[in-house]
């Protein structure tokens, strides 16, 4: 219907946020008709001559204090498309002034800016924070969160905001095979009631790799402990100790078998067959690599790009003799035909690194955490890379969607200035007058003729004809009843998320008896949903949002 380039300099435009104005028009100038619009935006990059770090280290938003799983947004028809989610496993210093510091999930642009609710989210979950609790992080196609929960044996689904009532317990002990299976994951295939959670038997050899079926509740059903997929232990080319699993579009099952020794024999990443609904669990790869390889030591982290021609693989390293620190740390990408090496990305800090996690964008770049520099970073492969996102799931263009109105045909004579307005037949403009396109003041009002029409005359009383004019329309908005969520108390501050209406001041109230209640702060925020953090002496308040007079 209409393309809008966006220019700011040349080529294209700077990165960050960019204003668009579309005036109801197609690309011929016409009027559209009233209805509902989808609006997407294509960004595009011209790219490297090599897999290069685009992150910026020195942002504070790509710093987590100790990051155990990445996870990106890819559903393109998602308002939330493009989102990056980190966990943080373990208390950093300072949480109070850095929210990477607190043990929870980081919600993130792809720029590494907070998400517009708030960058930080426990989600109501009592994460251990040690270190393996918050774990892996997975996005399924319909924009759920999964988190793993390694110490307390379970998977928990969020919503993208990852607000608490959207907390849902997915996997639980009861779906454990043993009381002593270390199931490491999650990885999520399909969407809705197809949804299948995979999990990985981080014990050597444990059962394997396993699959769950979700319900029409969103969770796994009561004592349902899953199948095996891939067998491990004798007999097996998986010898198990994995601690991720992926599949791809053809659902070839991809597992890591983490080894830190050095010179260890056992191969670090595998590929089984497409796997088959009633058959019996598969022991026989199509491929394996990494034997003996140290550099491929401490298989941390899976994760195949969207073109399902790449995958990459954190890894930890080997422990040195005897048993010092990781060494040969990173994050590589490997061919999905036969696991040949593609490339090895290299940080713009120098190392040694520990990483952790991986994943991909649609745009084709590489996220990857790594814990030694408490960072999350993103790499750009070679070459130009685009992909289209949907920036706000429709545009109603109509009665609720004021068309901006146009001032035509001038003239001026004997005092006054006379021109014609062009907009919605049963609306009231404003006109404004000024001298300098600095200050402007009302001047007169055009009201709808009956019957209503799109285009009136408008006149004005003037005294010269060097005057500018423009036309506006208002539409009063009565503010929503504010909600707050997502509550925690650390270090002396009350945080939580305020959703209302943009452009709206709330005053924050305080009490400990509800009937005695004091202001404690006031919040303007042109956004809706805004971050609220409240200086707080205990954590035995109540709190509640009131619109400002």
């Amino acid at each position: 219907m209409r393309t809008i380039g966006l220019t700011n300099g040349s080529p294209g435009t700077l990165r960050g946020t960019n204003l668009v104005v579309w005036d109801g028009k197609d690309d011929s100038s016409n009027n559209i008709a009233s209805g509902t619009y989808a609006v997407s935006v294509i960004a595009a990059a011209t790219g490297y001559d090599d897999w290069t770090q685009i992150s910026d280290d020195a942002n504070p938003g790509n710093y987590v204090w100790a990051p155990r799983g990445i996870a990106v947004n890819k559903n393109t028809n998602s308002p939330y498309y493009g989102r990056v989610f980190v966990g943080n496993a373990q208390l950093g210093p300072n949480p109070a002034a850095k929210p990477g510091s607190r043990v929870g999930l980081q919600k993130l642009n792809a720029d590494g800016s907070p998400a517009p609710e708030g960058i930080f989210s426990t989600g109501g979950w009592n994460w251990a924070g040690d270190e393996f609790s918050p774990w892996k992080i997975e996005v399924s196609d319909d924009d759920i969160v999964y988190v793993g929960d390694f110490t307390a044996k379970a998977v928990l689904s969020f919503d993208q905001t990852i607000a608490t009532n959207s907390l849902r317990a997915v996997l639980r002990q009861d779906n454990w095979p043993a009381p002593d299976v270390a199931l490491s994951g999650p990885f999520i295939t399909g969407s809705g009631t197809n949804t299948q959670v995979w999990m990985a038997d981080a014990r050597t050899p444990g059962i394997g790799i396993l699959r769950w079926n979700i319900d029409t509740n969103g969770v796994v059903a009561a004592n349902d402990t899953g199948a095996t997929i891939i067998q491990a232990g004798l007999g097996s080319d998986f010898q198990g100790l994995s601690y991720d699993v992926a599949v791809d579009g053809s659902n070839q099952v991809y597992v890591t078998q983490y080894r830190v020794l050095p010179g260890d024999t056992d191969s670090r990443v595998l590929r089984f067959p497409a796997y088959q609904e009633s058959g019996s669990a598969e022991t026989v790869s199509d491929w394996k690599i990494g034997s003996g390889d140290d550099s491929m030591g401490g298989a941390y982290g899976i994760a195949i790009n969207p073109a399902t021609n790449y995958f990459a693989v954190a890894f930890q390293g080997v422990f040195s003799p005897p048993f010092g620190p990781f060494q040969n740390s990173s994050v590589r990408v490997f061919s999905v035909t036969n696991g040949a090496p593609i490339a090895t990305p290299m940080p713009i800090l120098p190392g040694p690194y520990d990483f952790r996690d991986a994943a991909w964008d649609n745009a084709g770049n590489l996220y990857a955490v790594e814990s030694a520099n408490s960072l999350w970073m993103v790499f750009s492969p070679p070459g130009t890379n685009q992909a289209t996102t949907t920036a706000l799931a429709t545009v109603t263009v109509g009665s609720s969607t004021r068309i901006a109105p146009i001032l035509s045909e001038p003239s001026y004579a004997a005092g006054q200035f006379h021109c014609f307005l062009t907009g919605e037949p049963d609306v009231t403009y404003v006109i404004e007058a000024s001298t300098d396109l600095k200050t402007w003041a009302a001047v007169a009002t055009s009201s709808p003729l009956v019957p209503p029409v799109a285009k009136r005359p408008v006149t004005v009383n003037a005294t010269n004809s060097l005057s500018f004019y423009r036309a506006y329309t208002t539409i009063t908005v009565t503010p929503s009843q504010p909600r707050l969520s997502a509550p925690s108390f650390a270090a002396g501050q009350f945080h939580f998320i305020l959703n209302g209406t943009a452009n709206t001041t709330y005053i924050i109230q305080a009490t400990t008896d509800l009937k005695n209640w004091a202001p404690v702060a006031t919040n303007t925020s042109a956004s809706a949903t805004r971050t609220i953090d409240v200086l707080a002496p205990n954590s035995q308040s109540l709190y509640r949002a009131l619109v400002a007079p």
